[in-house]
């Protein structure tokens, strides 16, 4: 009898038999894999579901992969396909991805696929799914994150945001990572229109825990923080090294390159490829001044920290076009477009955006972990 056990497949009956000695629960977490900040803000959920006693198995690709593997390299992790998009080195990018819906929805199709496949395999109870939208499941309670209840568009806004709509309610429960009122930080992405009936404000998410203490000396003049799709990233990348070698500042530069190891040091510029959580937090605490792009991780992360920031917008990308604008009206951080960055004169506006200091509420994000477990 003993022999015929060992004969079946481990994925089947081994992974199964363990969780139910284990008396855990299976949730799969999975990011989008655009950018780094999807998988960034996944972090302090992996953390209160690990708390919590959930066993956590992590589905990403490429970029994602690499900064969860080295976040958790103990973790399990799914290779999980994304949508093949790609991104205009111009125009606007919400136009782009109406060109690109049929691919989208095909990507859709096979994510729902691929999940059922992960359920059988892994004993998987409950999914959590950061903005990818074909993680839905009747056999598993499911959360979608975003904080882009609406999307920003400059044609066919309406209908763009009934079709996010209709997806979002395939799941049974939506999380949005803000503050529900009017101090919050997404502005218009999740407070314009009425939500679905299964969303909850889970407060901001961010890989970072707030330090009161303000440093003794400045290590940098500068941190920028490199991110986003290509080929804009390398773009970014090249202008704000040039800005930086004109101006002969002290500067840190993060490349946002999780899947490879790099440390280049040019004079007063030190490059690094990528940082886990903990070091980033202390490179952006010693540095007097932050430039990034204006995702909304990054302004999560910089609410959390308290830091001030030049942010540049992806072009094209019309939720940072506006996430910038709208911080940038509130006197929140300085924004400029990239093809006119001039870090001389964007330094000389600091005096004007201190920044924001938002609290996390960290309870928020408990309470809503604690009751989605309870439904697994």
């Amino acid at each position: 009898m003993k022999g015929f056990l060992t004969e079946w497949p481990k994925n089947i009956f081994g992974s199964i038999t363990f969780d139910l000695m284990s008396g855990k629960k299976k949730v799969l977490v999975a990011p989008l894999n655009w950018g780094l900040g999807h998988a960034t803000r996944c972090i302090p959920i992996i953390r209160e579901l690990i708390s919590q006693g959930v066993e956590v198995i992590l589905a990403a690709e490429e970029h994602p992969k690499a900064l969860l593997q080295r976040e958790y390299p103990k973790l399990e992790f799914i290779d999980l396909s994304g949508y093949d998009v790609t991104y205009p080195s111009s125009g606007n990018m919400a136009v782009h991805m109406i060109k690109l819906m049929p691919r989208i929805l095909n990507g859709v199709k096979k994510e729902g696929e691929q999940l059922n496949k992960a359920i059988d395999d892994f004993g998987i109870d409950g999914v959590i799914s950061d903005n990818r939208f074909g993680l839905y499941s009747n056999r598993v309670p499911t959360v979608f994150i975003t904080h882009q209840v609406m999307i920003k568009s400059p044609y066919a806004e309406s209908i763009l945001q009934k079709l996010n709509r209709r997806f979002i309610r395939k799941f049974d429960h939506c999380w949005i990572p803000d503050f529900e009122g009017t101090e919050n930080l997404s502005g218009d992405l999740s407070h314009k229109y009425k939500l679905t009936e299964s969303a909850r404000f889970i407060g901001p998410l961010s890989r970072f825990s707030k330090d009161e203490k303000e440093p003794d000396a400045y290590k940098y003049d500068v941190i920028a923080v490199i991110s986003g799709p290509e080929p804009q990233r390398t773009l970014f990348q090249h202008i704000v090294t040039t800005e930086l070698e004109i101006n002969n500042i002290k500067a840190l530069m993060v490349l946002g390159k999780a899947s490879i190891h790099q440390d280049i040091q040019q004079e007063k510029i030190t490059m690094k490829s990528h940082l886990k959580a903990d070091e980033l937090q202390d490179a952006i605490n010693k540095s007097r001044i932050v430039v990034a792009r204006s995702g909304y991780s990054t302004i999560m992360d910089l609410a959390t920290l308290g830091k001030s920031a030049i942010l540049i917008p992806t072009p094209g990308q019309t939720e940072q076009e506006y996430l910038a604008q709208y911080h940038y009206e509130r006197g929140h951080y300085f924004t400029v477009e990239q093809d006119r960055f001039d870090l001389d004169e964007a330094l000389d506006q600091m005096d004007r955006f201190k920044g924001i200091k938002s609290d996390t509420n960290a309870t928020l994000l408990k309470q809503a972990v604690t009751e989605f477990i309870q439904t697994l």
